[in-house]
C-alpha cells in the first residue's frame, strides 16, 4: 500500500452478500420513508420497505464499503443486513443488522451501473430467528 493506514480498525476483506435500505427521514412525513429505485419509474422513487441488494467487499468494526446498483448519497441513513462469515470472527457465521451513514458513494471504475458505498457504522445488532412454533 502506497499510502499510510489511518482508520483504528482495520478493514477485513470478504465478498459477502448483503441487502441495505436507504432511510429518508428528512421529507416532512412523520414516519419513516424507505427508498429504493424503482428501475421503471426511474431513480430516487420511494417505496415503503424497499430493500436492495449489495455485495460487501471488506468491513470494519466501525464501516463496510460494498458495490450495488442502488445509487445513494453521502448522509443518507442506511440499514443494513448481512452475515459475518466464520472466518472473520473466529465464531459461527453471524447474521447483524447495521445501522449506518453514507460516507462515500463514487461509480465503480469500469462499470458505470456500479456504486461503490463506504458506510460509517454506528452499530451492529445480531439479527434473531424467530422461532416457529407447531400448534
Amino acid at each position: 500500500m502506497s499510502h499510510q493506514e489511518r482508520r483504528r480498525s482495520p478493514r477485513k476483506e470478504c465478498l459477502v452478500p448483503l441487502r441495505f435500505r436507504v432511510l429518508d427521514n428528512g421529507n416532512g412525513h412523520d414516519d419513516t420513508v424507505i427508498r429504493l429505485t424503482d428501475y421503471a419509474a426511474g431513480a430516487g422513487t420511494h417505496a415503503h420497505f424497499g430493500m436492495a441488494e449489495g455485495q460487501a467487499q471488506n468491513l470494519s468494526e466501525r464501516g463496510v464499503y460494498f458495490v450495488s446498483r442502488e445509487r445513494v448519497t453521502v448522509g443518507e441513513d442506511v440499514e443494513l443486513f448481512l452475515t459475518i462469515p466464520a472466518e472473520l470472527t473466529g465464531r459461527a457465521d453471524e447474521s447483524v443488522r447495521c445501522s449506518a451513514r453514507v460516507v462515500y458513494a463514487q461509480p465503480v471504475e469500469g462499470n458505470s451501473e456500479l456504486t461503490g458505498v463506504g458506510v460509517c457504522v454506528r452499530c451492529f445488532e445480531p439479527v434473531v430467528r424467530r422461532r416457529n412454533w407447531p400448534n
